[in-house]
């Protein structure tokens, strides 16, 4: 017995099986020598020998729980239910540190049956029993992790295993795996990191590193991990080629991965072997080669029947092929591949979804159908909704296609084109609030989304909110941007500049973009526009000679260029005028534009009937044309007809009511002597816009004629706030300070009316009036020199300047003036 245990001791088993074999022959009764036979059966995998054995010693010895856990072990993979029952005796017969094992073996059982609790008490017994056993905390810990969803209890399981040994590799690993499990990438890469200091030459940790970094959105990072991956030089990473190809093919060395392959291949020659090339080919943009080689794949996996069997497998082969075909747009094959997949695996989402895009791109209704069998099959598809949204959205059935951009949304909650799509749709829908909410939103998540930045300012200038329209267009400036949208963002710059009346700076956008389309008619029509607004009239002319070089049948130029030289005022400069707007009616006789344009140049010209005949024709071309009753009434009015004007003006404001019409109306009423009427009118003139200055200083003059200085002085004020320029708005105002003693107030006005127009007589006899009054009486002389060196037939102002002189005691030049201003007096009335 003791020959035969020494040798069972050295593992010498054949030795050891002849020796006790003897021993039990010699005793049959031997429970130790049948134990020990069992055991070397076993070792010599002669489990049925080794079964018999044990149960023989069992029969000898029932209380032997040695044999009882022997024999567990051998049953535990072919009859774990016996297994349960040796290990429960085992232990049942001795359950202290020296049969820990049962305990062991027989939580492992209980795990593989999935009965997780009692498989925890057994590993829990273990742990009772020895606590340095670092498999029990591992077990407990990964059914916690991956069965109970207790990942915190798992953490601390795996941190008492460390802490057991600090390092054991496996104890990080799955620590890290917990970490992973409730979002602390943190810290799960930092146990990975501790076990690749362990084992720097194991590949599969680098990568499980990648995957964190790559979650946690290093990428730089994540990709070098697997640039160190395909690197090395281990054994186990040379033994998975396919593992290195796909490295490789991460790596974007897409010929090594292709090579990788086709050594694969050569030796393994086989339909999923080439579905792997064909994929990494797909990759490498060589569409023609993968698609040679998913076909070789179907071929390949054709039965003997000449039949492809109804597996995923082989609708995946087709699907590929499909993909291939869309991206060489050979779109009615591709339809028919993806038809394929779907017979060969009818639950297939993403065949139905390509399908879907196919016909789609062939403008076939039926790619709905599709999109919905893809989300039946698929719920979270989130490309099918988006791609139903552009459906809906092509078909101008925008409601359906956000909402459909919402159920994306709550897929992809950070989806950068889900958020801009449906900002488009927004706008399409003239929701443009929300519309900006969601640009506002795409802009948040990417800073450089030129697309959300250009749409939100068209946003912004449909609400009327130009500062921030402005904002977006300057950032979009400020971007890389490519010649198309740069065009596009000057032009609407310049519009929305236009829009609020700065043409100097539309100008300039209008320039900057004629140097991108140097051959647009119409931006040089605008730069045109723009400086005539400007009154930069010279500048205007030559912009439109460009568009007419460009196009010399534009009518609109010519038109735009008359008015340039109508600005003028020069008579050549008129008579060039009517030519191009005689030249745009011959081109177009029913411009109506044309015909009011000339209808005011031959109105400028004294030609008032012919002028008249114009504005009549434009009315009969258009008789909802405002204008042409406008300008009709113009005429009329200068020629006497003010009854005439009345009804034109009234036939205007039946069609339109703009401030501009009231106050004409009112300056007819005032001159047929309705000064109630008048003031009427400007005040609804008022009401209507009241940013006109017309209408205020008009009013201003009715109020000055009634002699109400105070609320003439406050319509004043009120028109050379919107208009400063306005000279007669200065005088007068400063005619009422004068009356209202207003003295400083007055003298300033004075001031300001000379810079303004310093050749006006008028100005400086009023002037002259202030310091009469003021007894300045030497100002008033030098004022009124002044007014008469530029209007020097005037009777009144000679009397006046005697007044002046004789109060300064020049009598000698007093009685001249006297006698001047009666010369002047008696010419007027001989005439």
């Amino acid at each position: 017995m003791k020959h035969g245990i020494y040798f069972f001791d050295r593992s010498i088993f054949t030795t050891a099986i002849q020796d006790f074999t003897a021993v039990i022959k010699e005793d049959p009764m031997n429970a130790q020598a049948r134990l020990y036979r069992g055991r070397a059966y076993a070792k010599q995998q002669q489990y049925r020998n080794a079964v018999d054995d044990l149960a023989a010693a069992l029969h000898l010895d029932p209380f032997c729980w040695l044999a009882f856990y022997y024999r567990g072990c051998i049953l535990r993979h072919v009859d774990p239910k016996r297994a349960l029952q040796d290990f429960s005796v085992s232990v049942l017969i001795n359950d202290t540190q020296e049969n820990f094992c049962s305990f062991l073996h027989r939580g492992v059982i209980y795990a593989e049956q999935c009965q997780w609790s009692l498989a925890i008490c057994d590993f829990e017994s273990v742990l009772a029993l020895d606590r340095s056993v670092i498999f029990a905390y591992l077990s407990i810990g990964l059914i916690m992790l991956l069965h109970l969803d207790q990942y915190y209890k798992a953490i601390q399981l795996f941190t008492d295993a460390i802490e057991v040994d600090p390092l054991n590799v496996r104890a990080y690993i799955c620590r890290a795996q917990a970490y992973h499990t409730i979002h602390n990438l943190k810290d799960a890469v930092r146990d990975i990191n501790r076990a690749i200091h362990l084992y720097p030459n194991k590949s599969q940790l680098y990568i499980l590193r990648g995957k964190y970094l790559m979650e946690m959105k290093k990428y730089e990072l994540s990709s070098l991990c697997i640039h160190q991956v395909a690197e090395m030089d281990e054994e186990s990473f040379k033994s998975q080629p396919i593992q290195r190809a796909l490295i490789h093919s991460f790596c974007q060395n897409q010929d090594k991965a292709i090579d990788c392959m086709c050594d694969i291949i050569a030796v393994r020659p086989e339909p999923p072997m080439y579905v792997l090339l064909g994929k990494v080919q797909m990759k490498a943009k060589k569409t023609k080669n993968a698609l040679e080689s998913f076909k070789v794949a179907t071929k390949l996996l054709i039965t003997s029947g000449r039949t492809l069997p109804n597996t995923f497998e082989a609708a995946e082969m087709y699907y590929l092929i499909g993909l291939c075909y869309m991206e060489q747009v050979n779109l009615l094959k591709a339809f028919d591949a993806f038809s394929v997949a779907i017979r060969l695996h009818p639950s297939y989402p993403d065949a139905f979804y390509q399908r879907g895009l196919c016909r789609m791109q062939l403008g076939q209704a039926k790619c709905i159908q599709d999109f919905n069998r893809t989300l039946a099959l698929c719920p979270s598809h989130f490309q099918a909704y988006m791609s139903r949204a552009v459906y809906y959205g092509s078909k101008g059935r925008y409601s359906k296609a956000i909402l459909n951009c919402n159920e994306a949304l709550k897929i992809n909650p950070s989806s950068v084109r889900a958020y801009f799509y449906r900002g488009t749709l927004k706008y399409q829908n003239k929701t443009y609030n929300v519309a900006i909410e969601d640009l506002s939103k795409t802009i948040d998540l990417n800073k450089s989304c030129i697309l959300a930045y250009y749409n939100r300012a068209i946003s912004y200038n449909q609400i009327k909110d130009f500062r921030k329209a402005l904002k977006d267009y300057g950032i979009l400036l400020l971007l890389e941007l490519n010649k198309e949208i740069l065009l596009k963002v000057l032009i609407n710059r310049g519009l929305l500049y236009v829009q609020l009346g700065d043409y100097a700076n539309a100008c300039e956008d209008f320039k900057e973009a004629a140097f991108y389309s140097p051959f647009d008619r119409q931006i040089f029509q605008a730069i045109g526009i723009c400086y005539h607004r400007i009154n930069e009239f010279e500048k205007a002319v030559r912009s439109f000679n460009q568009v007419l070089k460009l196009d010399p049948l534009y009518v609109d130029a010519y038109v735009g260029r008359g008015n340039s030289y109508m600005e003028n005022g020069q008579e050549p400069d008129r008579k060039q005028a009517q030519k191009d707007f005689l030249k745009a009616l011959h081109l177009n006789p029913k411009c109506v534009k044309a015909r009011i344009c000339l209808g005011y140049n031959l109105q400028a010209l004294g030609k008032f009937q012919k002028a008249w005949n114009q504005f009549t024709i434009a009315i009969d071309l258009d008789p909802k044309c405002h204008a042409a009753y406008d300008g009709r009434a113009s005429v009329c009015l200068q020629m006497g007809e003010t009854f005439a004007a009345f009804q034109d003006t009234n036939a205007a404001l039946k069609l339109t009511i703009t401030a501009a019409l009231l106050t004409n109306r009112g300056v007819i009423n005032q001159f047929m002597g309705y000064l109630s009427c008048a003031m009427r009118d400007y005040q609804n003139a008022i009401a209507v816009d009241p940013d006109y200055a017309l209408a205020y200083f008009n009013a201003g003059n009715i109020y000055f004629r009634n002699r109400q200085f105070s609320q003439a002085l406050d319509y004043y004020s009120k028109a050379l706030q919107l208009d400063p320029r306005n000279e007669s708005a200065v005088m007068n105002r400063a005619i009422t300070n004068t009356l209202l003693k207003n003295i400083k107030e007055a003298k300033e006005d004075f001031e300001k009316a000379v810079s303004l127009c310093p050749f006006s007589a008028a100005v400086y006899f009023n002037r002259a009036n202030l310091h009469y009054g003021l007894k300045q009486y030497e100002l008033a002389e030098k004022d009124i020199s002044t007014a008469l060196s530029i209007q020097p037939n005037d009777a009144l102002m000679y009397k006046f300047r005697a007044d002046i002189r004789a109060k300064l005691g020049f009598r000698k030049e007093a009685i001249d003036d006297y006698k001047q201003a009666i010369s002047i007096q008696e010419q007027i009335t001989s005439i």
